[in-house]
């Protein structure tokens, strides 16, 4: 078999490549494994590689340092590589050319992402190739697509979840449409897609409940894109009665500056992998780990159970192991307060020493907000989830309140103005956690964007 070499050198640059990702490759629908945002990354990196090859062979070969453009990574080191090209040989994913309308013309089909890799060490020059080869149905499709979206390889290295990959790599597509929206199907269309697990493999809840698919993915995506990449994006829901059973995205380009980019950008951040380790699970699991996992999660996890062994008030923790798995496990670690490397430097223009005023305007702007869009979940729950909800402010919450509050809360409940903001900033805080620099510098890009 021929191998496919890069135009002009053997080397690659993919993390300054411009991807071509064909449609039928975007609005993928995971049927067998997980599709995780790493293995999103390192598939758009092969396909750049691939099509900045020349026009022979079946094969396409590429360095392993060029194809993880990460200067900390050790090319000798390549059990992070072999674990997600082995997922990219097994995951079986439904491609179409991104609805799931049964229209005239439209094809369906099934494969894996890739067909088969290698990875081989030149015994010269020391130097560790990465080969892979696509299935000869889907190959063309891949490499000299006709309809495709334009997608920037270094946004993608910016984007820390796979929700937030495939929903930038969606949105893109439909940027030049006259409409500026993307298709409207079911969200039970949608969680496959966004969340990268099939349906056979997502818990009842997350199958049955639209607002756990909107707080988990849709809204933390939705952030992340506008924080990052060039694109806006705005959820647009089409409701029946009071049910929420279709959604599209209204997708713009951003008006303002782009927000300078890492010059680095990476694949793979093996510090996550030694973080882990660190705290006493063997290599192996946290290689696992790591490949099964959001980035963002992972870093929530590490940091709550580093904070947590250095506390002196706080009985000593038992095993810094199974608390990392189970706060990984269950999401249930606060999330981070720092922002990705592209939005660092324009967080610090909100932060710096001299806005404390602008951050405290800007600090009750997104409360309002939010206690809207807590207001939104609220309506959206039954009387039920409602009544939990009450019973656990009046538990939790009200007593530190002041009388005067208390008393409010007590005659008027919701209706007292007073209490009903109380109570909506909790629920947010709840639900969401409490707003990082991240949630700030995305909500000034939206308004900046609406404005």
């Amino acid at each position: 078999m021929a191998t496919k070499r890069a135009k002009k050198t053997d080397v690659v640059s993919p993390s300054s490549a411009e991807l071509r990702k064909a449609v039928e490759a975007i609005a993928i629908q995971p049927k067998s494994g997980k599709i995780t945002l790493l293995t999103r990354k390192l598939f758009n990196v092969l396909l750049a590689v691939a099509q900045q090859a020349d026009e022979s062979g079946d094969t396409y070969r590429a360095l392993l340092s060029d194809i993880v453009a990460n200067s900390a990574f050790d090319s000798n080191d390549t059990a992070l590589v072999k674990e997600h090209l082995r997922r990219m040989v097994s995951v079986q994913v439904e491609w179409s050319t991104g609805t799931s309308s049964q229209k005239p013309g439209r094809k369906w089909g099934i494969s894996t992402l890739i067909a088969d890799a290698e990875i081989l060490e030149d015994p010269t020059t020391r130097r560790v190739w990465v080969e892979f080869s696509f299935a000869p149905k889907i190959k063309k499709k891949l490499l000299d697509p006709v309809q495709y979206a334009r997608l920037s390889l270094q946004f993608q290295s910016q984007l820390r979840s796979s929700a937030g990959l495939a929903l930038y790599e969606i949105c893109v597509r439909y940027l030049t449409n006259p409409s500026h929206l993307t298709m409207r199907e079911t969200w039970e269309w949608w969680r496959p897609i966004l969340s990268g697990t099939p349906d056979t493999e997502a818990g009842d809840e997350a199958k049955r409940e639209y607002k756990y698919f909107k707080r988990d993915y849709l809204r933390p995506a939705i952030a992340e894109v506008n924080a990052v990449t060039n694109i806006f994006v705005e959820l647009v829901e089409h409701r029946e009665g009071r049910r929420v059973a279709e959604i599209q995205f209204r997708v713009t380009e951003q008006k303002q500056p782009m927000l300078a980019l890492d010059e680095h950008p990476n694949v793979f951040d093996s510090t996550l992998v030694d973080r882990m380790v660190k705290i006493g699970i063997p290599l192996k699991d946290a290689q696992s780990l790591y490949a099964d996992s959001e980035e963002n999660r992972i870093r929530a996890a590490l940091q709550m159970t580093e904070q947590r062994m250095r506390s002196t008030t706080l009985p000593p923790v038992r095993s810094a192991a199974a608390l990392f798995k189970d706060a990984l496990k269950k999401g249930y670690a606060p999330p981070l307060e720092v922002l990705p490397p592209a939005t660092a430097s324009a967080a610090a223009r909100v932060t710096a020493p001299g806005a404390d005023d602008l951050k405290a305007r800007l600090l009750s702007e997104f409360s309002a907000y939010r206690r809207k869009e807590a207001r939104v979940l609220y309506d959206e729950q039954g009387e039920d989830e409602r009544e939990i909800a009450r019973q656990s402010f009046e538990e939790d919450i009200l007593p530190g309140l002041g009388t005067h509050m208390r008393d409010d809360w007590r005659k008027r409940g919701l209706d007292s103005k007073l209490a009903e903001t109380s109570f909506f900033d909790w629920l947010a805080r709840k639900t969401w956690g409490e707003p990082t620099d991240g949630d700030l510098l995305a909500f000034t890009l939206s308004q900046s964007r609406a404005g």
